[in-house]
């Protein structure tokens, strides 16, 4: 393993990547090759003699953290099974596998997504007889995540029945054997503050701490960061505050300042050369972000070249503009032999998505939209996985209140109300209530009953031999399963008269089962338990399951489109009202500065071509309604823009007037 970072890098990445020791800064602009610096500032490292265990790389992307580990494995032509590239929450929950026992849990614990979150929170209201039509569940998981990660506190005037809620709340999770989500931060924070010897263990271990997209870590996974690198003061952060765009999920781009005001010494490097954009486009970007106060100063540029003007266009409405881009991208498509892959649509708003989606499966146009229902919150998914859950952690009651019973085995509410008051009695599990009911012989149950709780629990303890104390592959087990429990005879009396559905939803419970054989062969997990197995789908987060994306083109929100780039972008509905928000417009300017800083996001996706549109009306609700370009585009240098309105062939004379009439709108709205 040689390389010679000169060659490699630029003057300024080179400077990082040979920076080893000591706390680093890295602002790394969009498009900078702050991936390829990284990457090379960790083979710089190992051909330096720092050992591949004490190195952590973190980000925040199962799909980011696997990228670099390949890169760096590619690289040095070593195959680094002990170097830890991973994601914040996989860390986390790797501390808690090893230590949770100091926190009064087993290490056999299960991780409640959003749903098994809410479900909780469902059955916590009904138990402290409440009334669940009363709240508004998602508010509450809302709150609780808030409370828990310390961005809220509950204050003096806070209800009653909230802080009771959330206090029983966390005894269920508790009892259950569970942690949610927020926990896979919190809880290694509390075993840092309780067991100083666990966080010094680490310390020990990781003398070499690297963060990607530092703009995006909250408070409490910088704090993770700082304690770890406390002592040894060897950590490095890559990050833009330019693309903070998350602060409605935690994320604090002020970090930023704290890095700088926690590790005084650190060197500061700059990544401003820009290699995916054309400096028209980077242009843009520049011009508009640099109205936001509070950042880093940067400026991008590129030596690749000017490229073509970015295109402004100006549809009737929605249905015009979605047929426009549609037409438009299928004319480029066939004239160029494009590949529909090459192509990003991008939006402010989930809302502007269908219209878009409609026009181009008129046009036979694939199409791949994220944001929609992932692959594991699908009914039959979590089914399957819930029965998965329950084998592994019988302390598990959420999840065994939805396959009880599914498919149907004729334990009522009756049963389920007995289960509960004997779990009560007993202080244990439901799944320990249904064993003693099982075999009671003190009549309360009746005996066709007790045989059908019996055959179920008898069900579960045989394939938990079968998943922990045999060699059988488990997704064979799994197979075995879901033909004993008649998955297959439950869904044709769920659908009936479509067999097309019955078909579709099988397909995809194949398809998990193709998935913990595909796992579990990987000789990287040849030591590993279903645990681990379900723990990773738990942070597969809204990851698509082994969906094919390559030809389609990419129909997303802003969000959803960090981190990726296109050859041509469209962006749509670039109204006031939608980008920025109409919620931002309401609020503080904070609020505006971050929703510019979403736009600058978008701009920056695009390589080569970026075509924004603005309608002249877009249908809410019934009604069709003026609309306003946004106030975004106006800081913009108008001549960087071609403005042209394709939906209809006018003469120059008319281009002329139509540029001066919306001139004088925009005008106008200055002055109100």
């Amino acid at each position: 393993m040689y390389f010679d970072l000169a060659k490699e890098l630029n003057t300024q990445q080179c400077t990082a990547a040979a920076t080893l020791h000591g706390p680093l800064l890295v602002i790394a602009g969009a498009g900078s090759g702050k991936t390829r610096m990284l990457t090379y500032r960790i083979a710089n490292m190992l051909q330096n003699g720092i050992a591949e265990e004490s190195i952590l790389a973190l980000t925040f992307t199962n799909k980011a953290a696997k990228e670099m580990g390949e890169r760096i494995r590619s690289l040095t032509n070593l195959p680094l099974k002990k170097l830890t590239t991973t994601t914040f929450h996989s860390f986390g929950m790797g501390v808690l596998k090893q230590y949770i026992q100091h926190l009064g849990f087993k290490n056999n614990f299960t991780i409640y997504d959003t749903n098994d979150r809410m479900a909780l929170i469902k059955e916590v209201i009904q138990n402290l007889d409440y009334v669940v039509e009363t709240f508004d569940l998602y508010e509450l998981s809302t709150l609780f995540s808030d409370i828990k990660t310390k961005r809220k506190v509950f204050g003096a005037n806070a209800s009653d029945k909230i802080r009771n809620l959330y206090i029983e709340y966390e005894k269920h999770l508790k009892a259950y054997n569970a942690v949610d989500f927020d926990d896979l931060i919190m809880k290694p924070l509390d075993l840092f503050e309780k067991k100083p010897e666990v966080l010094q263990a680490l310390r020990k271990r990781y003398t070499h701490i690297l963060v990607d997209e530092f703009q995006d870590t909250s408070l409490s996974q910088y704090r993770m960061v700082e304690l770890l690198a406390q002592e040894s003061r060897n950590l490095c952060v890559v990050g833009d505050d330019d693309q903070s765009i998350y602060s409605w999920r935690g994320a604090n781009y002020e970090n930023l300042v704290m890095f700088e005001r926690d590790f005084p010494e650190r060197l500061e490097v700059k990544l401003e050369r820009n290699y995916r954009s054309t400096g028209t486009i980077l242009e843009a970007a520049n011009s508009l972000i640099v109205n936001n106060q509070m950042r880093k100063e940067k400026k991008l540029w590129t030596d690749s070249g000017k490229g073509s003007s970015i295109r402004l266009i100006h549809p009737a409405n929605d249905d015009d503009e979605a047929s426009v881009i549609a037409d438009e991208i299928l004319m480029i498509h066939k004239k160029e032999d494009r590949p529909f892959s090459d192509f990003g649509v991008l939006v402010r708003t989930n809302s502007l998505i269908d219209t878009l989606e409609t026009k181009f499966t008129e046009r036979g146009i694939p199409t791949q939209v994220t944001g929609g229902q992932s692959f594991f919150d699908r009914k039959e998914i979590r089914d399957i996985i819930s029965y998965l859950k329950v084998i592994a952690n019988q302390d598990d009651d959420i999840n065994l209140l939805r396959v009880i019973n599914t498919p149907r085995r004729g334990i009522g509410r009756t049963t389920l109300e007995k289960m509960r008051k004997v779990a009560d009695e007993h202080k244990c599990s439901l799944f320990s209530a249904l064993t003693l009911m099982s075999v009671a012989t003190d009549g309360q149950v009746k005996e066709g009953m007790q045989k059908t709780l019996k055959r179920f629990a008898d069900m579960i303890e045989n394939y938990h031999h079968q998943l922990f104390e045999t060699r059988t592959q488990r997704n064979m087990v799994l197979r075995t399963l879901i033909g004993e429990i008649g998955y297959k005879a439950y869904l044709e009396a769920e659908h009936p008269d479509n067999e097309n559905v019955v078909a579709f939803k099988m397909k995809g419970i194949s398809m998990l089962c193709d998935m913990l054989g595909r796992w579990e062969r990987n000789p990287e997990n040849s030591k590993a338990s279903i645990f681990d197995y379900l723990n990773r789908i738990s942070l597969a987060g809204k990851e698509n399951a082994d969906e094919e994306n390559a030809g389609k083109i990419a129909l997303m929100t802003i969000h959803a489109s960090k981190g990726l780039e296109f050859d041509t972008v469209y962006l749509a509905g670039v109204e006031d009202q939608y980008i920025p928000h109409a919620r931002a417009i309401e609020d503080n300017p904070a609020n505006i500065d971050e929703e510019r800083r979403l736009f600058y996001v978008a701009i920056t996706r695009a390589r080569r071509s970026l075509i924004i549109s603005s309608c002249e009306k877009r249908r809410r609700g019934h009604d069709e309604v003026a609309s306003l370009p946004s106030r975004f585009l106006e800081e913009i240098p108008k001549a960087l823009f071609d403005e042209e309105d394709p939906a209809k062939q006018l003469s120059s004379e008319q281009v002329v007037d139509k540029l001066r009439l919306l001139r004088e709108r925009l005008a106008a709205r200055n002055n109100v």
